[in-house]
């Protein structure tokens, strides 16, 4: 049975007969039954499903960072992984049915119109990663001393990420992290973007290469 919400002329929650009401963001939504599917999907729908599969897999485990990077993309709308994933899903995408995988080089993290950290770099050394940026704050740009510098790497083989314990400032210049022993073998992707302190603003994040870890 559903509740109705708001008075008579308000949305409502619940099952009602063939469809069912919710609500998101204060936004009331009225949808029908899930219907059992009569025939076989379609390959345009087994190709979407598969890209869906493919981004999302890689997507899902950096929430945390993409609520950053995206938060502030068609809030009223989407989530930030959502708004992360139909950003990403015509750029990173690449091969063909069913063999999809992802150009990492094309994959962003975030996106904004903060200005970025200059020339930036990666290297790998005993065991550590560290990324360097232009530690410059610019009042023409709006940049400071005090914006936050979120750094993160892949290892595709692992199929884990990692990254600094904290993020670092725009001051600083630099920072690294201690590679987990069970990581240490192979490649990793690796990308960089800038907020400011209170995360109002966001740069766009930089890939930055492979690293190859032996």
């Amino acid at each position: 049975m559903g509740t109705i919400v708001n008075g008579a002329n308000g949305g409502f929650k619940g099952k009602a007969g063939s469809v069912i009401g919710s609500s998101w963001k204060s936004i009331n939504y009225i949808k029908g039954l899930y219907k059992k599917r009569s025939k076989p999907a379609s390959e345009l729908q087994m190709m979407q499903q598969e890209k869906f599969r493919t981004l999302m897999r890689f997507l899902l485990p950096i929430n945390m960072f993409l609520k950053i990077g995206f938060g502030r993309k068609n809030t009223e709308r989407l989530t930030p992984i959502n708004a992360a994933f139909q950003f990403n899903l015509k750029q990173a995408i690449t091969g063909t049915y069913p063999a999809y995988s992802l150009d990492y080089s094309k994959i962003s993290i975030s996106d904004g119109g903060l200005y970025g950290g200059g020339t930036v770099s990666v290297a790998h050394a005993a065991g550590e990663l560290t990324f360097t940026w232009d530690p410059t704050a610019n009042d023409t740009f709006e940049t400071f001393g005090d914006d936050m510098v979120f750094v993160l790497a892949y290892h595709p083989e692992k199929d884990e990420f990692m990254s600094s314990p904290a993020p670092s400032t725009r001051a600083s210049g630099e920072i690294s992290f201690i590679i987990s022993e069970h990581l240490q073998i192979g490649i990793v992707h690796t990308w960089m973007f800038l907020t400011n302190r209170s995360k109002t603003r966001v740069s766009k994040s930089v890939y930055l290469g492979e690293v190859l870890l032996n």
